[in-house]
């Protein structure tokens, strides 16, 4: 099964970004009794990325909302800190004009074990959550491609700051 152009589309764009890379998009929906279940097993694996203030204090996702997030990592560079300083900026102005997005940093324990984990897995979720009149993916992935043209809009206009 192939990923919808407008996933291709938001993916190509983050890839597309200097000092961006390891780039995964995925979806997070749960009701307030899934959650409830959830949250009664301490978040364990995979639930442990998920944005849990935010879901401890609503209970799951808003009626026909839908958690969008692109998962990336930034080089050990100037140029990865320019990056996640755009994306930073870009997601504070589109949030300051209503849109409901925010970056959260995701990281392991310093040590598992005898491994030394810190400094190999600081990695950032972009998080747009998308509220639809409707339940209808294609209006999920219409604001998925609007999000990834006014992203690459913006790297155009300032694609001389990355110097």
């Amino acid at each position: 099964m192939s990923m919808p152009e407008e996933i291709l589309r938001m993916e190509s764009v983050f890839n597309s970004i200097p000092g961006i890379s390891d780039v995964y998009i995925g979806n997070q929906n749960f009701t307030k009794e899934e959650f409830e279940e959830i949250a009664n097993i301490y978040f364990p694996g995979v639930y442990a990325d998920l944005p849990i203030a935010l879901l401890k204090r609503t209970g799951g996702n808003l009626d026909k909302e839908l958690l969008v997030n692109v998962e990336f990592r930034i080089d050990s560079t100037t140029t990865g800190l320019k990056a996640l300083e755009f994306l930073s900026w870009w997601v504070r102005d589109l949030a300051r004009s209503g849109e409901n997005l925010q970056i959260r940093t995701i990281g392991l324990p310093p040590k598992h074990g005898d491994v030394v984990q810190l400094g190999e897995t600081l990695r950032f979720w972009l998080e747009a959550y998308i509220v639809t009149e409707e339940e209808d993916i294609q209006l999920v992935l219409n604001e998925i491609s609007r999000l990834a043209d006014s992203l690459k809009e913006n790297l155009v206009d300032y694609q001389d700051a990355f110097n």
